[in-house]
């Protein structure tokens, strides 16, 4: 009997933790099995999330220190599999993709995911010209573009002149029967959190984009009733830990590192923060809100009313007012929520089967159009 499945390599750098990589673990992990036969592809097989890809699915590992020693292996491996869908994400190796795409399978479907808003995120390349120039001549390549926000889509569109016809907007699908499973796990409260504070909580990586530093700037001005923990790592763990020891707010802030179960977090503290500078879409605040813990942000470019409701599941601060921030924090944590509307609300819109569907039509439309 003839697997009529279609197969699919996805490809990602590593599965160390972060948006991108939960978000394709979720595509992954709900994929309808009798449709797809899914494949992984790393540049480097490590990372937090290794131990939750599906046990159905084969990991090939690329073996590579860095993504341009990995070129050849890609090409190879595309070539040997041959599969009918290539789907990636993150931008470098998205770009790379795209450049390769010309000499790789034709019958082949090559889909990105664009896991950030591109005219901002070129900004903090070494390079930002260049890299303006390769998404506009070179990113036209992929057969189709899926974006997290209309935000973003009109980024790529307007800037980058992407056809729009080329680009689904599709939101990120919330795992709920995993984060139910472990945001409920039995533990005291005490455990996490000083019960005795008002606990803030923010999660992410600890780097420029995430605003960090906008965030302790802004937590200094609240009173010692409130208490800020921080799960995550990054390259200003460091510095920000420095911040905090001159500001003497080492009794109030704590760095807890990376978590494999943040849910558990979310479904205790009292109020989460998201300092970000821009956000390709912000699954953090699905992931908080479906915890029923409402959310303070600030209106940064991928951060608005697509995800934020003002009043109903949180607030969002002007751009990037660290007096206004602390207010609102001092506000929303006074402010009677309807926890249960919150997480109903997140569940409906952004239910990973639900969303996992929208992306198997879509992706089966394009491949029917493309073998046409």
């Amino acid at each position: 009997m003839n697997d009529k499945r279609e197969n699919i390599l996805f490809i990602l750098p590593s599965l160390e933790g972060g948006g991108s990589q939960r978000v394709m673990l979720t595509i992954m992990t709900y994929m309808d099995r009798k449709k797809f036969n899914p494949k992984l592809a790393l540049v480097k097989k490590e990372g937090e999330f290794l131990s939750q890809v599906p046990k159905d699915i084969p990991i090939y590992d690329l073996n590579a220190k860095q993504l341009r020693y990995a070129i050849f292996k890609i090409i190879k491996l595309i070539k040997s599999e041959n599969p009918d869908i290539v789907f990636s994400t993150l931008g470098h190796l998205n770009l790379l993709l795209a450049l390769l795409k010309p000499i790789l399978p034709k019958k082949t479907l090559f889909i990105a995911r664009e896991s950030n808003t591109v005219s901002i995120q070129n900004l903090s390349e070494k390079y930002p010209k260049l890299f303006d120039w390769l998404f506009k001549n070179v990113y036209k390549n992929f057969d189709l573009i899926i974006t997290q926000s209309h935000f973003m889509k009109d980024d790529l569109v307007n800037n980058y002149d992407i056809d729009e016809k080329k680009i689904k907007v599709i939101y990120n699908p919330l795992a709920s029967d995993k984060i139910e499973k472990l945001a409920n796990e039995k533990i005291k409260p005490s455990t996490l959190f000083d019960t005795t504070k008002i606990n803030l909580l923010s999660v992410g990586r600890i780097d420029r984009q995430k605003g960090y530093d906008l965030l302790l700037e802004s937590f200094g001005k609240l009173d010692e009733n409130y208490a800020l923990t921080i799960l995550g790592e990054g390259e200003m763990k460091k510095e920000l830990e420095d911040f905090v020891k001159e500001r003497k707010l080492s009794k109030r802030v704590f760095f807890k590192g990376f978590s494999q179960n943040p849910y558990i977090y979310l479904k205790h503290a009292d109020l989460f923060l998201l300092s970000s500078r821009y956000e390709g879409f912000a699954n953090v605040v699905l992931e908080a809100n479906y915890c029923e813990l409402p959310v303070v942000a600030f209106k940064a470019p991928g951060v608005n009313d697509e995800i934020v409701k003002e009043g109903f599941n949180g607030f969002l601060v002007e751009n990037f007012d660290t007096d206004l921030f602390a207010q609102t924090i001092e506000k929303a944590s006074k402010y009677r929520f309807d926890k249960k509307k919150i997480k109903k609300h997140t569940e409906d819109r952004y239910d990973g089967v639900k969303i996992v569907k929208e992306y198997e039509n879509i992706v089966k439309e394009a491949h029917k159009k493309k073998s046409l």
